[in-house]
């Protein structure tokens, strides 16, 4: 024969309201996420990175290349990214002589190279911090 015990803790008045509140403002938060996950454009695996890259017509050095002639800065960084409007080409970071930073667009089906807005740029989310 087995006993079971059973213990129920009781709750203050208007704590359901509270965690009813509490998981309101959760599910707000994980929608406004997945909304702004949305907006950023589907990921790709890396199989279709791959493949997305071969038939652009531009490598990666050619990317560079072209912004670093347009600019006059020196590369930091580059990959294979989206820009805002769900156009996938080349994201360079270019550093200028006085140590700014700048993201640029090489949008490999027309050549065109755009500057990507501050916001866009992980450095400046960094903080003041990384300044010398």
């Amino acid at each position: 024969m087995r006993a079971t015990v059973q213990c129920r803790a009781r709750r203050p008045k208007g704590t359901a309201m509270k965690h009813l509140a509490t998981g309101a403002a959760l599910a707000a938060a994980i929608a406004s996420s997945l909304a702004i996950a949305a907006h950023a454009g589907p990921e790709m695996s890396d199989a279709e990175e791959v493949q997305a890259v071969q038939q652009s017509g531009m490598t990666l050095n050619q990317a560079i290349d072209k912004a670093v002639a347009q600019t006059g800065g020196t590369a930091i960084s580059a990959g294979w990214e989206d820009n805002e409007a769900g156009v996938w080409g080349y994201e360079v970071e270019i550093a200028d002589a006085s140590k700014a930073v700048q993201n640029w667009f090489v949008n490999p089906k027309d050549g065109s190279i755009t500057q990507l807005a501050e916001e866009n740029d992980d450095h400046h989310e960094k903080g003041a911090a990384d300044k010398d």
